[in-house]
């Protein structure tokens, strides 16, 4: 699925799913991203990959969206992790967060 100029990939074996993006993520991509998160927590006993070291850029306005999913998936007990890369991490810093955020 292609989002503005963000690309989403879903896969999913069984119960674990591997949701990625590559590209600008920003609040129209976000949204996307995060409904494939929620749809994925939606799953019983799920646990779900993030991995976002394709993204090239990461929009602060779109933290909050990513903390909430985070969030979302705890509260349902959902295995939650993510992996980002160095440019994450700057804009989590610009938006006020730390590294000790993650995993969102």
């Amino acid at each position: 699925m292609a989002v503005s100029s963000f690309s989403l990939s879903v896969t999913n074996r069984g119960r674990e799913f591997q949701i990625g993006g590559s590209g600008i993520l920003d609040l129209t991509a976000v949204a996307a991203l995060r409904q494939a998160i929620e749809d994925s927590c939606g799953t019983e006993g799920a646990s779900v990959i993030i991995d976002l070291l394709a993204v090239t850029d990461l929009r602060p306005d779109a933290v909050a969206a990513l903390v909430e999913a985070g969030d979302f998936c705890r509260a349902k007990g959902i295995a939650f992790t993510m992996t980002a890369g160095d440019a994450f991490l700057q804009v989590l810093s610009q938006a006020g967060y730390n590294a000790e955020l993650l995993p969102l």
